[in-house]
């Protein structure tokens, strides 16, 4: 399947992610807080130029915008932002909360390389269960701090749209920004 070919159903956010169905999971790593992200498919290359910043701003806001920015990416990013996962492989399980963050960081280099094979619904409301086919698997559901309209888990596509799935259980489409996947504007 091409990036662009899924259909969505709110009742069903599984169905989003369809497309992933037998890609590998590759540069798997947890970002900011308990976030992660997970690409899938074909490799891009994605460069933001360089930004003349405005004279007032800080100096170091300035120093950052100035520098080119190389980023790879899948033709499918998958981030998990406000949700409270658990990560369970050969070795070990792990969750959102966990704090050593070795373990976790082995816990993710294990899941990396292998290829999801299902999507199901999770045993709580508005959750779901990603299997991988060497034993992982990832139970991803709302984050009891975050609000409804937060995203538990959103799919950047490299043709620009953005999939994210609420806490609520709604499912929201928003519109190409022209930033790299996964990336604040500007």
């Amino acid at each position: 399947m091409t990036p662009d070919s899924f259909e969505t159903s709110p009742d069903e956010p599984e169905n989003v992610l369809l497309p992933l169905f037998g890609q590998l999971a590759w540069l798997v790593k947890r970002g900011h807080g308990s976030f992660l992200t997970i690409e899938f498919g074909s490799p891009h290359l994605v460069v933001r130029e360089p930004i003349a910043a405005p004279p007032d701003r800080e100096p170091l806001a300035r120093k950052m915008l100035a520098r080119r920015r190389v980023f790879i990416f899948g033709d499918w990013h998958f981030w998990v932002e406000h949700s409270d996962w658990q990560l369970s492989v050969r070795s070990d399980t792990v969750t959102s909360e966990d704090m050593d963050r070795a373990r976790v960081d082995e816990c993710l280099k294990e899941l990396d390389g292998q290829r999801l094979l299902s999507v199901k619904p999770g045993d709580t409301p508005h959750s779901v269960l990603l299997e991988f086919d060497l034993g992982a698997s990832l139970r991803i559901c709302p984050a009891s701090y975050a609000s409804d309209e937060d995203a538990q888990w959103s799919l950047y596509v490299m043709d620009g749209d953005i999939l994210s799935y609420r806490t609520d259980g709604r499912l929201d489409r928003e519109a190409p920004s022209g930033d790299p996947p996964g990336q604040p504007s500007g």
